[in-house]
């Protein structure tokens, strides 16, 4: 049996469900491919790190994660490794997220150790060229990347390398598929690939539990909505969102795809009695109407499940200062919708009382026309696409004949 270290984010525990959908999307892929393989999971630092989330405690996940910094020679021993999804190799992660984690949970001493550790697990600085010729890397992102970074004298050279002698890299946003063509001199290969979240089918996660809190929603009986995550509520917003559930005769409900308090300008929108599991989160989703969101991931997975995604950010997005992680910039889901032709479901905050009622408009049309369930249908078939050419890869690289995905 072929044995594949893949690399992840660090999600402490699994507080991030967006990300959590990432790493069970590469256990999908696995269970799906016609050929054996053993994939042991690496992350800076495992979920346990901090107590689990209340919903996700007593799940059984189908992987179980090593320290990647302890387990390098491990790592080698593999006969592919895979990085997958996130901002693993871009220097803004590794300056802020990254570095900041580290020296909090006392892995690392200080920002120096911290950088040193980070060159040898993520950009495998100590490694010799022999297992980049063995490494892949799907669905991240160097969205933020800028040639100040690449002249960076650490990052620079290590990121370079990592990119040009890496056997694959698939990104997944266009943008990071151009630079990455750029950097590769590659521009014949589709680099392109889709979120790694997009790569679970609906129904691959029906393995993990769920309650009568999903099951109680009947098909397309309710809008879920999950705002003031990641971006300030306007206050026209929730005016908006009742507006659309008035016109779609379907009522709004919370839905806790992170653990936190309502915020108070849409408090009124209250959260169904009763507890709830990780499996319930994404299993409600193809049971929504509609999702309506401030959350990158959630909006992926809703469309991944052939649910529209209401997706609100920033005009311009960009960070206000330097200390704002660029992880948590608003580009990534302007960007991800772009990619899509589905923008006219990114509602900018800066849209005013008469500019969000011709979109109500626009929006209902296209959900009720058939417009909706076209991006849906165009997200649906570059993931599949993009699963094949993956999938392929892999198995050449491992030796084995071409793999047949399951239905």
């Amino acid at each position: 049996m072929a044995r594949v270290a893949v690399i992840t984010a660090p999600n402490i525990g699994y507080r991030n469900t967006g990300m959590l959908t990432v790493d069970l999307a590469f256990e999908s892929l696995r269970r799906r491919m016609d050929m054996g393989i053993d994939a042991t999971w690496y992350t800076l630092h495992t979920p346990e790190t901090v107590p689990l989330r209340e919903c996700a405690r007593g799940t059984s996940f189908p992987f179980r994660f090593h320290p990647l910094a302890e387990n390098l020679d491990a790592v080698r021993e593999h006969d592919a490794v895979v990085f997958w999804g996130d901002f693993l190799h871009t220097r803004h992660y590794l300056a802020q997220d990254a570095t900041n984690r580290l020296t909090d949970f006392g892995i690392a001493a200080d920002r120096d150790a911290a950088r040193a550790l980070l060159n040898r697990t993520l950009l495998f600085a100590d490694q010799p060229d022999e297992l980049l010729t063995r490494t892949l890397s799907y669905g991240g992102t160097i969205l933020h990347n800028t040639q100040s970074d690449y002249e960076d004298k650490e990052y620079g050279p290590l990121f370079s390398r990592m990119v040009r002698r890496s056997h694959r890299v698939w990104v997944r946003d266009p943008l990071s598929a151009a630079k990455i063509a750029h950097l590769r001199g590659d521009r014949t290969t589709d680099h392109f690939g889709s979120d790694a979240a997009l790569l679970s089918r609906p129904g691959d996660l029906d393995h993990l539990p769920a309650t009568d809190w999903s099951r109680s929603v009947p098909d397309g009986g309710a809008i879920g909505v999950f705002l003031g995550a990641r971006t300030p509520i306007p206050e026209w917003l929730p005016g908006f969102c009742q507006d659309l559930s008035d016109r779609l005769g379907v009522p709004l409900e919370w839905l806790p795809w992170f653990d936190r308090e309502v915020p108070d300008a849409v408090q009124h929108i209250a959260a169904r009695p009763g507890q709830h599991t990780i499996g319930d989160l994404v299993r409600v989703l193809p049971r929504y109407r509609l999702v309506i969101t401030d959350t990158y991931h959630l909006a992926v997975n809703a469309w991944g499940a052939g649910t529209p995604a209401v997706c609100v950010g920033a005009p311009e997005p960009t960070p206000k200062t330097h200390d704002d992680y660029l992880t948590l910039s608003d580009v990534k889901k302007h960007v991800f919708h772009m990619a899509y032709d589905a923008t006219d479901f990114y509602l900018s905050t800066q849209e005013g009382q008469e500019g969000h009622e011709q979109h109500t408009g626009r929006l209902v049309h296209l959900l009720e026309g058939g417009g909706a369930d076209a991006v849906a249908a165009r997200i649906r078939d570059h993931a599949d696409y993009s699963a094949a050419a993956f999938t392929d890869t892999l198995a050449s690289l491992l030796g084995s004949p071409r793999p047949t995905l399951g239905p």
